[in-house]
């Protein structure tokens, strides 16, 4: 059996998994498998990965999945003790598998790659760095509050300790590395292990995504870390100077990380992902701080 398994979820993905997974191809390190679960309704993806890509243990599933739903059902597909995460629309650089382990068995349970950028479109640079400059290759290795499932390692003994990702939420891999840094395995970023990342859409489609995912975000913080309405309040409240806070703290990334130009020619793009974000999750808040006074005063009259 190999010893990693690389599990990846699909969805309308024909027009890039085979870049993907031509790049899984050509990595140095080699004891490892590939498991696929496709769940768009469609069969290009299927007879592309078994014409093309014969040794790709694949699945397509009857139902839609969201992203983690199908990785949970791929993890359960595979069968090496090391599960590694990427997502069909990244390309691997070829000695990215081999940095994740190395990076592993240096003794870091857990391991996240960086996140580069597989175009050169403005638009994509900007959203590049609205969503991942704290993983950006120019950084220096160390610990990470998250690593996104785009390019991540998991022993399989620790996900069977703490549990697989929430298949309801799109940043389950938040709150897995959450967990798992409470299991004592602090998330370890390596530099090194690089994956190019694209990236769809225009102004318009990413702030209404970044909306919708900060909601959820903020759902999934406040109910993990426990929030009390007070601090959901406050955090509301500070929504203007906390989009503020998130360009300087990405700024700062940038320029460490040698993308300083990018940074100030995408500011517009960044500006619109981030207030996205941080309104979303204000109003997340907001809703839980009232709702937690309203409840506070049923409870009172009914005593």
């Amino acid at each position: 059996m190999p010893r990693v398994s690389i599990v990846i979820p699909a969805y309308f993905s024909n027009d890039t998994v085979a870049q993907t997974l031509a790049a899984l191809r050509a990595q140095t390190y080699r004891d490892f498998e590939v498991v696929i679960v496709n769940s768009s309704p469609e069969t290009t993806t299927q007879e592309l990965i078994r014409g093309q890509f014969p040794e790709v243990n694949f699945e397509q599933s009857p139902t839609r999945l969201l992203p983690h739903a199908a990785r949970n059902r791929a993890i359960e597909r595979s069968s090496g003790d090391l599960l590694v995460f990427t997502d069909p629309d990244c390309r691997a650089r070829p000695d990215w598998l081999e940095r994740l382990v190395a990076a592993h068995d240096a003794g870091h349970t857990v391991v996240g790659g960086a996140m580069e950028l597989a175009s050169d479109r403005w638009f994509e640079r900007g959203a590049h760095l609205v969503k991942f400059s704290w993983l950006l290759s120019g950084l220096p290795a160390g610990p990470r509050w998250i690593v996104p499932s785009a390019n991540a390692l998991y022993p399989r003994s620790l996900l069977n300790q703490i549990g697989p990702a929430n298949v309801e939420l799109f940043c389950g891999d938040a709150v897995l590395a959450w967990r798992a840094n409470d299991a004592g395995a602090q998330p370890w970023f390596e530099p090194r292990a690089v994956v190019e990342h694209r990236h769809e859409g225009n102004l318009l489609s990413f702030l209404r995504l970044r909306f919708r995912r900060g909601k959820e975000f903020a759902l999934a913080r406040t109910a993990f870390e426990g929030w009390s309405r007070g601090r959901a309040a406050v955090h509301a409240l500070l929504f203007p100077a906390l989009v503020v806070l998130t360009l300087v703290r990405s700024g700062k990334d940038a320029f460490n990380a040698g993308w300083g130009g990018h940074y100030w020619a995408t500011l517009p793009v960044q500006i619109v992902g981030q207030t996205g974000w941080c309104a979303g999750e204000a109003i997340m808040q907001a809703r839980g701080a009232i709702a937690g006074i309203r409840g506070t005063s049923r409870r009172r009259k009914g005593a």
